[in-house]
């Protein structure tokens, strides 16, 4: 079984991580003269693709020492060495975002963009470390699974930890880039599980499943968005975005 206390630990250090980033950009944000708005999007338009790099070599890190962690504590035989991963978000990528929620800065709440770059922040950093993950099971050859964290998630969240340890599978491509999915300040880890391995405690894809067939025949569309619509609406005490209707 992989440790819960072991995915726990590296939850913990990427909140931490996410929190540095989250306090450096607000104090750079809050630096800037808003009564410029060209001028405050040209500096973020160079001073985002700096942070999400910096920090994301620092999630890739964190996810490298985790792997190995993970690895020995399987007792998997056989000599492997995990590496970084690819590069995860491109600057140009984060640029295009900047432009667009730079909107903000010429209407009469210009600070309004930040809590919106925030969250596009965070998911990015944290991106680098979860494609580090499943980079190195794709080079081991082994699944993974995406894991939620505590007693509840969201609703898009539980149907993509519904998908079990499939993702390496090539006849799963389509699945499996919905399980690459992420929104900022998720909390689900992508965690992988070689052959003998106990899901982690807590983690109940064929429960999740059933609760997803649920809410996709309620939906009455194969639509994610639909189907997580659906799921609130059904599972309103399991999932942190519940819709109570009575």
């Amino acid at each position: 079984m992989v440790d819960p206390a072991s995915i726990e630990r590296y939850r913990t250090a990427s909140a931490e991580l996410s929190g540095r980033v989250e306090a450096e950009l607000a104090a750079y944000f809050a630096a800037l003269d808003l009564s410029r708005p060209e001028a405050a999007r040209n500096a973020l338009l160079e001073f985002m693709p700096l942070l999400v790099s910096q920090y994301g070599e620092v999630a890739g890190v964190l996810a490298l020492d985790w792997y190995e962690e993970q690895r020995a504590d399987s007792g998997v035989a056989g000599r492997f060495r995990a590496t970084p991963a690819p590069a995860a978000i491109p600057s140009v990528r984060v640029e295009e975002k900047v432009r667009y929620l730079a909107r903000h800065l010429w209407t009469p709440e210009p600070a309004a963009m930040l809590s919106a770059l925030t969250i596009a922040t965070d998911k990015y950093v944290k991106q680098s470390g979860r494609n580090t993950i499943t980079w190195n099971a794709d080079r081991e050859g082994a699944s993974w699974a995406r894991v939620p964290s505590g007693p509840k998630t969201c609703s898009w969240c539980l149907i993509l930890a519904s998908r079990d340890a499939v993702y390496v599978s090539e006849k799963s491509a389509e699945t499996r880039a919905d399980g690459e999915t992420y929104h900022g300040f998720c909390d689900c880890q992508a965690v992988p599980l070689r052959a003998g391995d106990d899901y982690p405690e807590g983690y109940l894809p064929d429960d999740f499943y059933d609760m997803y067939s649920v809410a996709r025949d309620a939906a009455g569309s194969g639509d994610m968005k639909d189907i997580a619509a659906a799921m609130r609406r059904e599972f309103p005490g399991s999932v942190t975005d519940g819709v109570h209707t009575h």
